[in-house]
């Protein structure tokens, strides 16, 4: 049986009071250094492990650090777009009376597609072929009249000429007799007069001729502009006349039809759309920061579903365009195709690959898993039975291959399967 008679002794004297305090006083840094202990093992238990004994892989794909040539390429998405399409434009505004086709016809060059009402274009060239008739009509009676004051003043010249002679034949007379004594000096002075007054009048009268000549032909200019302005006129509303009938450019598709009959179209607004079907190309968004790798004429490999197909860019856009939904901005670049897949559809979405370059004696590994293990770059070293955790940076990809730009070197057995289970190990082990 125990002993217990220190402990229960009714004659043992009471501890004094001063002594309990100090037993109180010295549990308090035992309670901090057990709090202290066991945060630390939870420390310990949660924090990166510098050796890989706590952690076993079983299994795993590896692949090796090799040389090779790879292609350098600028990997983005893109849509099939018509390559060359016709907007066809309403020239008024007007009402749709007629509509010929439907969307998805074939239609042929200088085919009608829809028909515009033209009734107050037809008004206005009433109006114009009117009032160029009327000018016309007021031309034939001013030349007319024109005609009739030249004969007058041909005949009058003529007058005026045949009065000039006689005076001048008067004249000789009276100067004849005025020599032999017969005819006074004022005879012979009044004969000079009428010859000066006959040559007065044949003067007047050719330069009457002449002004109205001038002004004729001042009216005759006049007159061709205004005909002009009027011709042009009636050649412009028969234009637009001819216009309202909307027809297709083009041979190729409907594509699209944006009116119906009774519809009310502003100028200029779409009535329809024609295209190529076969004439399709590939319009890529390509990221403002790689758009400087890329040059015209660079190899595409355009993939839409699991078909792809051979391309190259033919225009690069002089300016970017930003998105709200992501903070870079991109460039386009058109890419046609050599040959257009079957499953082409305009609008379908694609991928691209384009060729900007060759690396040689590039460092490559298979792409895997391993690439999305975290938010760095990072493989693990096969050395023995163990793996090694080394920084690593990848590069450009082609195909099934990635470039790797530093952290490796060739001959590396590289663990290519996924690091989630280990990404926090600097080391771990290797199953047998």
């Amino acid at each position: 049986m125990p002993n217990t008679q220190l402990i229960f002794d009714s004659d043992r004297k009471a501890a004094p009071s001063s002594g309990g305090r100090k037993k109180g006083k010295a549990l308090l840094p035992l309670a901090i250094i057990a709090v202290g202990a066991a945060v630390a093992a939870l420390v310990w238990l949660i924090a990166p492990k510098e050796s890989g004994e706590a952690f076993t892989l079983k299994l795993w794909n590896e692949a090796p650090v090799t040389v090779a040539t790879i292609r350098n390429a600028v990997s983005s998405t893109g849509t099939v777009e018509l390559r060359d399409k016709e907007t066809l434009l309403s020239p008024e505004t007007s009402q749709v009376s007629a509509v010929y086709v439907s969307e998805g016809d074939s239609v042929k060059k200088g085919q009608a597609i829809a028909q515009l009402v033209t009734a107050d274009l037809d008004w206005q060239l009433v109006v114009a072929q009117a009032a160029l008739d009327e000018i016309l009509r007021a031309a034939t009676m001013t030349d007319t009249q024109f005609g009739f004051t030249t004969r007058q003043q041909d005949i009058a010249i003529k007058t005026a000429e045949r009065n000039l002679q006689t005076a001048k034949d008067t004249l000789e007379q009276t100067q004849g007799l005025f020599d032999r004594g017969i005819a006074s000096q004022s005879e012979l002075t009044v004969a000079k007069n009428n010859v000066a007054d006959a040559s007065d009048s044949l003067d007047l009268a050719r330069l009457a001729q002449e002004q109205s000549k001038a002004q004729h032909d001042i009216d005759l200019s006049n007159r061709a502009s205004t005909v002009e302005q009027k011709q042009k006129t009636i050649a412009d509303l028969k234009a637009s006349i001819a216009a309202c009938t909307v027809r297709s450019g083009m041979d190729g598709r409907v594509y699209t039809l944006s009116v119906a009959v009774g519809d009310r179209v502003s100028a200029y607004s779409a009535v329809a759309v024609i295209a190529n079907p076969s004439d399709l190309q590939v319009g890529i968004d390509v990221a403002e920061n790689r758009i400087g790798e890329v040059r015209v004429g660079n190899p595409v490999a355009i993939t839409i579903g699991d078909t792809v197909s051979a391309g190259k860019v033919t225009s690069i856009s002089s300016s970017a365009t930003s998105s709200s939904s992501s903070s870079t901005s991109t460039v386009r670049v058109v890419s046609d195709f050599a040959e257009v897949p079957s499953n082409a559809i305009v609008g379908g979405s694609v991928s691209a690959e384009i060729e900007v370059g060759v690396i040689q004696n590039a460092l490559t590994l298979p792409r895997g898993p391993y690439l999305s293990s975290g938010n760095y770059s990072a493989a693990y070293v096969i050395d023995g039975d163990t793996a090694e955790k080394k920084t690593a940076a990848f590069g450009v990809t082609d195909g099934n291959a990635i470039q790797v730009l530093s952290g490796l070197k060739e001959g590396d057995r590289v663990i290519t399967s996924a690091y989630q289970e280990f990404i926090h190990l600097a080391r771990i082990n290797l199953a047998k």
